[in-house]
C-alpha cells in the first residue's frame, strides 16, 4: 500500500488524520469604488496536516528529524503526497510549519515513551 506520505523512502506512520487545503495567491487591494482589483500570482498550492492520536516517541522524532538539518534532513523536502485535486499521488517540494505533541506516557526512567494528538502542517514551497 502506498503511504500517504513520504520524504523519499521515508514512509511517515499512516496518520490518524489527514486533511489539506489548496490555496492561491492574490496580490490585490480595492479600487476608489470599493471593488477588488487583483492579480493571480500564483494558485494552487497545497498544505497538508497530518495528525497522530497516539505515537511513539522514537517515530515522532524519526519524522521530526527529516526536517532537521543537524539530524540529517532538510528544511525542504520532496514531499510525496495524496493530492486532493488531481486526485492522486504527487511530489512536490515543501517545509514543515508547526509541529505539536503532548506527552502521553513516560517510562519508568522518565523518558518519554510516546505522545498524544501529536501533529504537523506541510507546506508547498
Amino acid at each position: 500500500m502506498t503511504p500517504m506520505v513520504s520524504i523519499g523512502s521515508f514512509a511517515f506512520p499512516e496518520p490518524s488524520t489527514y486533511s489539506a487545503t489548496t490555496s492561491t495567491v492574490v496580490d490585490s487591494g480595492r479600487n476608489v469604488e470599493g471593488y477588488v482589483i487583483g492579480s493571480v500570482i500564483r494558485d494552487d498550492i497545497a498544505k497538508i496536516e497530518l495528525g497522530w492520536t497516539f505515537i511513539s516517541a522514537s517515530n515522532w522524532a524519526s519524522i521530526l528529524a527529516q526536517f532537521s538539518p543537524a539530524r540529517g534532513g532538510s528544511f525542504y523536502n520532496n514531499v510525496t503526497f495524496y493530492l486532493q485535486d488531481t486526485n492522486s499521488w504527487v511530489t512536490r517540494q515543501m517545509y514543515v510549519s508547526d509541529r505539536t505533541a503532548a506527552v502521553f506516557l513516560r517510562n519508568k526512567d522518565g523518558s518519554i515513551k510516546g505522545y498524544q494528538n501529536a501533529g504537523l502542517s506541510l507546506v508547498e514551497v
